[in-house]
């Protein structure tokens, strides 16, 4: 029993030293050897101890999933001063830790203007740290880039500091369009910052207008973006008569029966979707522009009386008396609705 409580003090004493923002070395170990002494305890039982407490102030540290800066510097500060044997696990886990540091501090530069330059050097001086092969760093920035293109469009909106700061990290890094956008990262930069420079009442070239597109457009419009492999339906009345006949048979010869009566019908209607075509939406300046095998027109859209949001489309409904509901169905049913809606407001 003796041996058992001492064990477990000596582990929580060194657990709390590992934790703590400073320890002195030489204290610590003389209340180890005080603790071992009554417990019956050599050299090799306080190494031990020390042992399993550095590795349950890893696994403490990890409880949020993430391992600070000045956690990992005092972990791996106590490691070795006490020159601890680190189980396989625990180092596993300290290396985790550091990752996923790095992986926070990358996201949180790639969110911020504020630290420029010295900043991002700070970031590669860890990135090297982790000792990672080079295509092992990429994937770390990429992701972490990824990351904070998320967290940037928490609030729907791309602000103008964040997305120099977030162009900023691409350049100093190296990191290509293609290498950010595997995942649609970096066009879900470019949606956010159209609709954010369209709600200014600025016209974006986001297409660099270089873009083929089979639309005859007017001179004075611009193409602002381009939507592949669109679904059109259109929502059309169907009609089906219905009818029934009353009366009874009234017999007037051996196998032969006179049946007077009358017969009503009704219309039945009723309303479904209908897919047309698939093919191209093109959003101008003024027009809605489709382009499919089957089907091809412009709609105005001063002349759209209302905007339908859907998740993963959007409904129009034209100004005539004949009109009934249209829709293109996108991937990005957030993205059309806010870039056709702002753009109508220019």
């Amino acid at each position: 029993m003796a041996q058992e409580v001492g064990w477990n003090e000596m582990v929580v004493m060194a657990a709390r030293a590992a934790e703590a923002i400073s320890f002195n070395q030489r204290d610590l170990r003389l209340e180890l050897m005080a603790v071992a002494q009554r417990s019956f305890y050599d050299g090799d039982g306080i190494n031990a101890a020390i042992a399993e407490g550095w590795h349950r102030a890893v696994t403490a540290s990890l409880t949020d999933g993430i391992l600070t800066q000045s956690e990992e510097a005092r972990l791996r500060e106590f490691r070795e001063q006490f020159a601890v044997a680190v189980p396989e696990d625990a180092a596993a886990a300290l290396e985790l830790g550091a990752r996923a540091w790095v992986m926070l501090d990358a996201r949180l530069v790639a969110m911020s203007a504020s630290g420029g330059e010295v900043a991002l050097e700070e970031l590669s001086d860890s990135v090297r740290e982790l000792e990672l092969s080079r295509a092992e760093q990429r994937r770390l920035l990429v992701q972490a880039w990824e990351a904070a293109v998320e967290g940037s469009l928490e609030d729907g909106v791309l602000s103008l500091d964040e997305e120099a700061a977030l162009v900023h990290y691409l350049s100093h890094f190296g990191l290509s369009v293609a290498d950010v956008d595997r995942n649609g990262a970096h066009r879900n930069m470019v949606k956010s910052a159209t609709i954010r420079e369209l709600a200014e009442g600025i016209v974006p070239d986001c297409l660099g207008g270089s873009v083929q597109h089979p639309f005859n457009l007017m001179k004075s419009e611009r193409l602002v973006w381009l939507f592949a492999d669109v679904d059109y339906i259109e929502t059309k009345t169907m009609r089906e008569r219905r009818g029934t006949s009353h009366g009874v048979s009234i017999r007037v010869a051996k196998g032969l029966y006179y049946r007077p009566g009358t017969f009503r019908s009704r219309v039945h209607e009723w309303e479904v979707n209908v897919h047309l075509d698939t093919g191209l939406l093109g959003v101008t300046t003024k027009h809605l522009y489709f382009h499919g095998p089957r089907k091809r027109f412009r709609m105005r859209l001063d002349k759209i009386v209302s905007f339908e949001p859907y998740a993963d489309g959007l409904g129009v409904m034209r100004d005539t008396q004949t009109a009934k509901p249209q829709m293109f169905s996108v991937a990005d049913g957030w993205f059309i609705n806010n870039l056709v809606t702002n753009i109508s407001q220019l």
